[in-house]
Formats: structure tokens, C-alpha cells, sequence
């Protein structure tokens, strides 16, 4: 009896509270789907640095399900709480005729595993189906060949369901608890209880308004002014930013509603008036979990936009970082060293030489002056606060932070390695470039004023209008250059200080680059233990890249960062979406007697299926504008950081992003907006 009564609740439940049954498939589908990914090294032919990438890649889902699995958990606490109220009447029904609360916790109990089931059952089918995508979506990020066969992770279904099992445990036992502190009265008077305002006089609603645009405008003004310290000062950003969201969406529908009825003649056009009643009671009662909607779309933007828009960046930089097949450069103080050159060193070295099909060294020196005496002689006027925040780094030093020099011949050797034509300077001209992206803008306000500057006791004019982005290496950063002047070469002087040299290959077609890379580094650490010399207490540190071996660092990077970001941007946009939609469901049931009055008097069925979609709209919607506004900013804080790894496409990013929200945030929405209609037809 018990069985047939729970499957008959989850078979009249489920009609009007699809939307939840549908999210609990999707957080199962996603979690499988984003635990699956060893399961994927059997059917891609994978390097084994890529193999380990993908270890890192199911350990960090692993850690990261941990979170979500919690997330989840208070998602669906939080729902079936709202479920159970909106069942308050049927349960005190139960208990009127007769039924013990244990015998009524019984069929609860029922009910949640009969969910638990049917949810774990499609969300695995469909995380089954969309774990096939991401073999294919992470082959394509890798570049690797795929030998495409169905792929099933036992590992990642056992996890799933012993995540879900407990967590639907822990809602069975949350119902009991719940039953048990009701009372029978409560039961049958549930929909007899109206909203609470929080506010009921409108000037406060306004004070309160003016008071959260203040408190927000101040936070975005101080996240932005730290620039990349903005993460470190979290400590302040994040409280104002939530008291901010907090006392916005408290004071938002009185105020709404008083700007509304300054003109009278949208106020009561239609069912205009009704509908803002509604959005005022709505909001005032439920500011808290408006807010917290609001964050959780903010994090999901965040994640979104910053995991496709870092992959976007990592991919745009590979060809600036991977100028040679294989590159070793050393690192030198700012003393003089007896050590040997790398130039000497490669003499030494027992390198086949049909595996090399050229080589060249490119040496940088250090100026005698500082990047401040240069700067000096530059009327710079930027208000880019990365830029400043680097060049702040420089007072850090005791002598000040130097600029890098170049010889014009060891220059135009990097030109005309990577294709580009030579140039030639004038006696006591100078041509600046740097390698980073994230100043290029700086150094064209440089060129702007063609300054002349001091280098080694010679006036250097700088005759360059433009400048081209330019490694001296192979490197896993994405720059090898700061601020570098290239002088001709008498310019030089032979005691000029080693800022470091880079030894460039390009090798024979065929020849393997990591191992390429590993016999360098054997026989350079074989050269500096026979002549008793420690790396580590040399004057100099060394690194060594191969381009393939930065191209699976970058990659590798990419593919976690994408995952992190569509792993959490989905669970935080399908948690706010769901609150939104179980509210505006359980309103809906209550607001169903005031439907019936406005159908009484004449409101066609047209005109409330009009009332109901802009109530639905102004509850959805707020929240994301808002969020949109707080990722505006968020996004450019995070993006200085991104920056740090390349210029990348951040209208691109937020364009994906945006239609990613929309299309999944508006699926909810359709499906809220049909299910209170069908609510309200009911009456």
C-alpha cells in the first residue's frame, strides 16, 4: 500500500515538478561525465606526458566532485524542502485520517528512493551519451588521433551512485526531521499564510537602494584599482559585494514598484499593477535567496568566461612561445663569472649532428641603467593599473630593475629565423620591442615619442614606429622579454653583463623533441659533474624547452582549465536556475485563487498568460543582470591575470559564454513559465 501510494506522489509530482526530476538527471549526468576522463586514455593515442596530464585532469575532477557533490547535496536539500511545503496540506490530510508520522515518513522515504532511482538511472544513460562528446572534445584539445570506441567508466558510475546514494540518504532523513516538527495545524493552514514584507514604508526602500548602488560602485572602483592584487584583497571585495547584492535586491521592488507608478500609464496598463504587487511580496520575501541566486550566477559567468577565454588565450600564445624546436637558455647574475659559456659548453656536448638541421645563439645584456632611468626620459602617462603594478616591481631592487640589450646581428638572426625581414639602424638608433603582450600598448606609447635614452654612456635614439612580438627562445612562459633595446653591435662593450643566452635549434624532420630534449639535459648535467661544478651554485640556472614539450604543457593547461570552468560554471548556473524555478512553481500554486478572481472579472486567458510571463521574466532576469554587472568587472580583475599568459579573446569568450547561459538559464525558464501555466489552467 505504501509503495503504490509513494509511486503515485512521484507520478503526480513529477507533471508539476519536471524541472526537478530533470535537474536531478542532469547532476548526475554531469557528475559521471566529469569523472570519467581515464576512462578516455583507451581510445586516444596519447604521449605519456599528455597520459599524465589526463591523471591530473580525473584527479582534480575528483577533488573538485567533492565540492559539488556538497553543492548538490544543499541543492536538493534545499528543493525537496520546497517540495515538502508545497505538500503540506496532503501530508496533514495523511495525519487527519489516521496515519502515524512514522507511517507518513515511510512513504516519504519511498518516495525519495524511487526519485533517487529513476534520477541516477538517466543521469547515467545521458552521462554516458555526453561522455562520449567530451573523449571527443578532449582529443580535439589535445590533438590527438582518436580511435573512437563507446566508452564506459565503471570507476566514475560506482562514484556517482555512492555520491547520490548518500546524499538522497541524507534527504530521507532531513524529511523525517521536517515531518516530525510540524504540527497538524500548520499542516492544514499552509496556504493560509501570506508573504512577510520586509520593508513596508518606500522611502526606506529607496535610502536603502541608493545606499547598495553606493556600496557596489565603491567595491567595483576598488576591485579594479588592485588590478592583480584584487584576489588577495577578496577579504574586502567579496563582503561588500554581497552586502551590495543583499541590500539591492531588499530595497528592489519597492523601488521598482514606485518608479513604475510614476507613470501611470505603464502602471496600469493591462495586468501591470497586479504583476508588480506580485514581483514586490515576491522579492521583499525572498531578497536573501534573490542574492544568493545573483552570486551563484556570478561564479558561473566567472568560470565560464575564464576557462574558455584562458584555453582561447593558451592556444593564441603557443606560436609567439614556440618559435625552435628546441631551446636552452641560460639565466646569469648581474656579477662577473668564470663559469664557461653555453656557447663553450656546446662544443663539449655529444650532440648527433644529422639530428640538427641549424642552430644559433641569441645573447641579451643588461644595462648599466635602470628601467626607471629609462622610463625617465619617456613621458608615459598610462593609467593601466597592470602596467603600473609591474613596474612597481622594479622598486623591489637595490639597484633597480634593468632592461634587457640586444645586438642588431644576433636580432635580425631571430627575424630571419622566424621569417621576418632584417632592419638596419642608423648610427646611435635604437629599435624597443618586448615579447609580452600585455604591454604592448605601453611600449606604442613609447614609440609615439621616439625618446632617446641612455645605453652604456651612448644617447640612443629610438627610431622604431612599430614593433614586432618576439621570443629569443623556445619557453614555457609566454615571454622571454620584458623591455629590450636592440643597438648595432659596436655599441656593446665586451665587459657588457649577461642577462641570458639562449642556444636555438631546428631540428631534421623526424627527430623526436622530447628525447632530443633528453639527451641535452643528460650530457649538460654530465659536462658540470665532471668538472666538479653544482648547477645550483653556478652563477648562472639554466632551462631547456622543446616545442613539443610546451605545446603538451599548454594544452594540458587549457584542458584543465576548460573542465574546472564548465565542470563548475554548470553546477553553480543549474543551481541558481533551479531555485529560481522551484520559487516561482511554488508561488504559482498559491497564487492560483488570485488567477481565478482576474478570470472572474473579465482578465482573458491571453492577457494572464501575459501578467504570468513578465512576472516570470522580471523574477529571472533581475538576478542575471545583475550577476552580468558584477561579472563585467570580475572578469576584467580576472582578466590581468589571464593576461599574464597572453592576450586573449575576451569578446569571443564572453560571446560563448553568454549564449551557453542563455540557452541553458532559458531552457529553465520556458520550462518554469509552461509549468505555472499548466498550474494555473488547473484552476
Amino acid at each position: 500500500m505504501f509503495c503504490k501510494l509513494a509511486l503515485k506522489n512521484v507520478r503526480k509530482s513529477f507533471k508539476d515538478y519536471l524541472i526537478y526530476f530533470l535537474t536531478l538527471a542532469f547532476s548526475v549526468c554531469l557528475f559521471y561525465s566529469f569523472n570519467s576522463f581515464q576512462a578516455q586514455q583507451a581510445v586516444m593515442e596519447m604521449s605519456s606526458a599528455q597520459a599524465d596530464i589526463i591523471v591530473l585532469v580525473q584527479d582534480l575532477m575528483g577533488m573538485l566532485s567533492v565540492f559539488v557533490a556538497i553543492v548538490l547535496g544543499f541543492l536538493i536539500i534545499y528543493a525537496n524542502n520546497f517540495l515538502i511545503k508545497r505538500r503540506k496540506q496532503e501530508l496533514g490530510l495523511y495525519m487527519l485520517l489516521g496515519m502515524p508520522k512514522r507511517q507518513i515518513s515511510r512513504v516519504l522515504v519511498y518516495e525519495t528512493m524511487l526519485v533517487g532511482l529513476i534520477s541516477l538511472v538517466m543521469g547515467i544513460v545521458f552521462g554516458l551519451l555526453v561522455s562520449q562528446l567530451l573523449t571527443v572534445v578532449t582529443a580535439n584539445l589535445f590533438e590527438a588521433k582518436l580511435n573512437y570506441q563507446f566508452v564506459f567508466s565503471m570507476d566514475a558510475t560506482i562514484t556517482t551512485i555512492v555520491a547520490f546514494a548518500v546524499i538522497f540518504f541524507i534527504v530521507m532523513v532531513f524529511n523525517t526531521l521536517l515531518l516530525n516538527r510540524y504540527k497538524l495545524i500548520d499542516l492544514l493552514s499552509a496556504s493560509k499564510k501570506n508573504e512577510t514584507l520586509k520593508i513596508k514604508h518606500m522611502f526606506v526602500s529607496i535610502l536603502i537602494f541608493i545606499t547598495a548602488l553606493a556600496v557596489l560602485g565603491y567595491t567595483y572602483h576598488f576591485a579594479l584599482s588592485e588590478g592583480i592584487n584584487a584576489l588577495m584583497r577578496l577579504d574586502i571585495i567579496a563582503p561588500l559585494g554581497i552586502l551590495g547584492t543583499v541590500l539591492f535586491f531588499l530595497s528592489l521592488a519597492g523601488f521598482l514598484l514606485r518608479f513604475v507608478q510614476s507613470s501611470p500609464s505603464i502602471y496600469f496598463r493591462k495586468l501591470n499593477l497586479f504583476v508588480l504587487r506580485q514581483i514586490n511580496a515576491s522579492i521583499n520575501s525572498n531578497f536573501i535567496s534573490m542574492s544568493v541566486v545573483c552570486i551563484l550566477l556570478l561564479f558561473s559567468i566567472g568560470a565560464l568566461a575564464t576557462g574558455t577565454n584562458l584555453n582561447r588565450t593558451l592556444n593564441h600564445t603557443l606560436q609567439l612561445a614556440t618559435p625552435y624546436d628546441f631551446t636552452l637558455t641560460t639565466y646569469h647574475d648581474a656579477m662577473e663569472s668564470d663559469s664557461p659559456s653555453i656557447r663553450e659548453i656546446r662544443k663539449e656536448l655529444d650532440i648527433p649532428s644529422d639530428q640538427i638541421e641549424s642552430e644559433h645563439f641569441i645573447t641579451t645584456y643588461r644595462s648599466k641603467e635602470s628601467l626607471s632611468d629609462f622610463l625617465a626620459h619617456c613621458q608615459t602617462d598610462t593609467t593601466d593599473t597592470l602596467v603600473e603594478q609591474i613596474l612597481d616591481m622594479q622598486s623591489d631592487l637595490p639597484q633597480g630593475m634593468p632592461f634587457e640589450v640586444l645586438s642588431l646581428s644576433d636580432f635580425n638572426q631571430l627575424r630571419k629565423t622566424q621569417g621576418l625581414a632584417e632592419i638596419s639602424l642608423a648610427e646611435n638608433e635604437g629599435y624597443l620591442f618586448t615579447s609580452g603582450d600585455i604591454l604592448s600598448q605601453f611600449i606604442d606609447s613609447i614609440l609615439d615619442q621616439h625618446p632617446t635614452i641612455e645605453v652604456y654612456g651612448h644617447s640612443i635614439h629610438i627610431g622604431n614606429d612599430t614593433f614586432d612580438l618576439l621570443n629569443t627562445g623556445t619557453t614555457y612562459n609566454t615571454s622571454t622579454v620584458m623591455f629590450a633595446v636592440v643597438v648595432n653591435d659596436d655599441l656593446i662593450p665586451e665587459d657588457a653583463l649577461l642577462y641570458d643566452v639562449s642556444w636555438n635549434v631546428m631540428l631534421e624532420d623526424g627527430i623526436d623533441q622530447p628525447a632530443f630534449s633528453a639527451m641535452v639535459e643528460e650530457q649538460w648535467m654530465k659536462y658540470h659533474e665532471q668538472r666538479s661544478l653544482e648547477v645550483e651554485d653556478s652563477s648562472y640556472m639554466y632551462r631547456s624547452a622543446s616545442a613539443q614539450e610546451v605545446k603538451e604543457n599548454s594544452k594540458g593547461l587549457s584542458v584543465v582549465m576548460t573542465y574546472i570552468g564548465l565542470y563548475l560554471g554548470l553546477v553553480f548556473l543549474m543551481a541558481s536556475a533551479l531555485i529560481l524555478a522551484l520559487q516561482q512553481l511554488s508561488q504559482a500554486i498559491d497564487n492560483k485563487q488570485r488567477y481565478q478572481i482576474l478570470n472572474k472579472i473579465g482578465a482573458e486567458g491571453k492577457m494572464l498568460a501575459h501578467s504570468l510571463l513578465l512576472q516570470l521574466s522580471i523574477y529571472f532576469f533581475m538576478p542575471l543582470l545583475l550577476a552580468v554587472v558584477h561579472s563585467i568587472v570580475g572578469i576584467q580583475v580576472v582578466n590581468m591575470i589571464v593576461l599574464a599568459f597572453g592576450k586573449g579573446d575576451i569578446f569571443m569568450a564572453s560571446l560563448i559564454t553568454g549564449s551557453m547561459i542563455l540557452v541553458i538559464y532559458g531552457i529553465y525558464f520556458l520550462i518554469t513559465y509552461l509549468g505555472c501555466k499548466n498550474i494555473i489552467a488547473k484552476s
